[in-house]
């Protein structure tokens, strides 16, 4: 593919996204050639059609020489007249699972980055070799249609959309585009590390196999783009999500669903209710989908989430209290978060408050799903319970806004998207 056609496909993909709109325009900067190369597409297209741009590079802070490769990526956009951010990653790091736990920090410091400046769209550089190992990856680890349609080229968040406009782009035509405009990129070595899953697949993968996963990759999209819209259409017509952080269901209406949509349906509540980025395994949703069907069902606890029927013949489903994360304090801020929940104070308050789980400090209202009470977000001082926006209750005259603000939106509209080729 040549340079010009390279920049043909990101033109043809921001335009089925719906630019120029006026937006202003995140991009995800790695400091590698792919980031770049997306970095440079954009910072062409704004010029030409209009907008705003800005780079978000993230320093991990996981190898000794992060801090200045982030540096290194800033300087080289700011030559090139580029607005830049450098988003560091930090406190404890684990010990185990660090790959998966970079990427979750990763995402929630872009996704932060991405509202307090204004930015609906944050453009991502995963290209066809990406899509192409995604498939291989799930496949070998048994996923299903969903699983196997690889990367959506659009993605409904929290602050607006993650778009992917390289998709159909080989890894090869974005180095060329980069060489093309003279632009450096740094290499990461753990690209072809063997301590993970592409690293290897990277080592061994021959083109024909790469063109035939993304080929797949597309047949399941299909697939899923269908099963999405099954799912919307139960969705709309059968649950209702409280701003409280729980969901309902209608038990007799999941029953009658094939067992395709039912799994996704079920995988997407409990996404959506404990706000992690992926869904459980097919085979624990199919056995919970069995319970719940059950005319003996109980109750069932996955995925952090705990379930149990209600009233009106309905399934409720709310956060697990041993599953939230730990309380967080703060001190001269006016606005933070904690779990899925964003707050506002009227003004900053000069004394230390830690946000946590309301437990059993109030007594439950008739009103509200007494399982789900306790893990409401609540604000303590020193001297106890302090606020607990939900239920209007306060030791103090200010005021404290809480907004739901999962990352994890639930699937109300069919979101696959093919990539654009």
């Amino acid at each position: 593919m040549s340079v010009t056609q390279t920049r043909a496909v990101f033109e043809k993909a921001m335009k089925s996204f719906g630019f120029p709109n006026g937006e202003k325009i995140a991009v995800a900067v790695s400091g590698g050639a792919d980031s770049m190369a997306l970095c440079l597409l954009a910072d062409h297209f704004v010029r030409q059609y209009g907008g705003d741009l800005l780079a978000l590079i993230v320093d991990h802070g996981l190898r000794p020489c992060s801090a200045r490769q982030a540096r290194l990526t800033a300087d080289r956009l700011a030559q090139r007249g580029i607005d830049r951010r450098i988003l560091t990653w930090t406190g404890e790091k684990p010990l185990h699972g660090i790959e998966q736990a970079a990427r979750d920090a990763r995402y929630r410091l872009l996704s932060a980055a991405c509202r307090q400046e204004g930015c609906r769209a944050l453009l991502l550089g995963h290209h066809r070799q990406d899509q192409a190992e995604t498939f291989l990856i799930r496949r070998a680890k048994n996923s299903g249609p969903v699983g196997l349609a690889g990367m959506s080229a659009v993605r409904l968040t929290d602050f607006g959309r993650i778009l992917r406009p390289l998709l159909g782009v080989a890894p090869a035509d974005l180095r060329a585009y980069n060489r093309f405009y003279s632009q450096s990129w740094v290499e990461d070595e753990t690209n072809l590390s063997n301590d993970f899953d592409r690293g290897r697949l990277r080592r061994t993968l021959t083109p024909r196999q790469i063109d035939e996963a993304f080929e797949q990759t597309l047949r399941y999209g299909a697939e899923r783009r269908k099963l999405e819209e099954k799912a919307a259409s139960f969705i709309q017509k059968n649950v209702v999500k409280s701003d409280k952080g729980y969901l309902l269901f209608q038990q007799g209406a999941f029953q009658e669903l094939d067992l395709d949509t039912a799994l996704f349906c079920l995988g997407d509540f409990l996404r959506f209710v404990a706000d992690r980025p992926y869904a459980p395994r097919s085979d624990s949703l199919a056995a919970l989908a069995d319970k719940i069907c059950s005319a003996s069902f109980r109750g069932a606890t996955l995925g952090g989430c705990r379930l149990a029927p209600s009233v009106k013949g309905q399934i409720l489903i709310w956060r697990e209290l041993h599953d939230l994360p730990k309380p967080v304090t703060v001190m001269n801020e006016q606005r933070f978060s904690w779990d899925r929940f964003s707050f506002f104070l009227e003004k900053p308050l000069p004394f230390k408050i830690t946000v946590g789980p309301l437990e059993q400090r109030l007594a439950a209202k008739k009103s509200f799903p007494k399982r789900a009470f306790f893990v409401l977000p609540a604000l303590f001082d020193n001297e106890g319970l302090f606020i607990v926006p939900h239920l209007g209750y306060k030791r103090t005259t200010t005021t404290c806004q809480v907004m739901f603000t999962p990352h994890s939106l639930l699937c109300e509209t069919a979101q696959w998207t093919c990539p654009v080729i």
